[in-house]
């Protein structure tokens, strides 16, 4: 009867050299200053992410208010050209009432006359004023977006 000898296998020595890495990390410290230094810099990164979280609130609270002011303008012009509308409808009826009371052809054309006199000069005065509106929204939201700019991105000193 021969005796068999037992030979290390590779996958043994494998786990063995496994097993005494792992038992040799266990007792592995990591220095102070290495802890400190990931705590300053996880502290740091939640500090940024916060001011990264407020910049973007902020920012969208500015659009908001930008855009609001846009839409405000444009409610305000729609508002104009449905009042406008009206008044000359009713100014169209009011002269249609004159021309039909008028006796004499005269009379029809000096009402015509004034009709289209009053009319053009009542609208050139409404588009006046609304190109000023627009003028003054478009000036406002200009500022205000050069406000916001300047809040979001200020200057550093060089």
């Amino acid at each position: 009867m021969s005796k068999t000898v037992k030979t290390p296998s590779i996958a043994g020595e494998a786990a063995e050299s496994f097993s005494k890495a792992f038992d040799a990390a266990k007792n592995f410290e990591l220095p102070a200053a290495a802890r400190d230094f990931v705590v300053r810099q996880a502290k740091t990164a939640e500090e940024r992410v916060e001011s990264v979280h407020a910049n973007a609130a902020n920012a969208a609270t500015r659009a908001e208010k930008l855009a609001t002011s846009f839409i405000g303008g444009y409610a305000n012009f729609a508002r104009g050209v449905i009042d406008a509308s009206l008044s000359n409808a009713q100014h169209a009826l009011k002269t249609v009432e004159k021309v039909a009371a008028a006796k004499s052809l005269n009379e029809v054309v000096q009402i015509q006359s004034d009709y289209v006199r009053e009319s053009a000069r009542v609208n050139f005065e409404r588009a006046k004023n609304a190109a000023e509106a627009a003028r003054a929204s478009l000036t406002d939201g200009v500022k205000q977006v050069q406000s916001d700019l300047s809040a979001m991105y200020p200057k550093k000193a060089a």
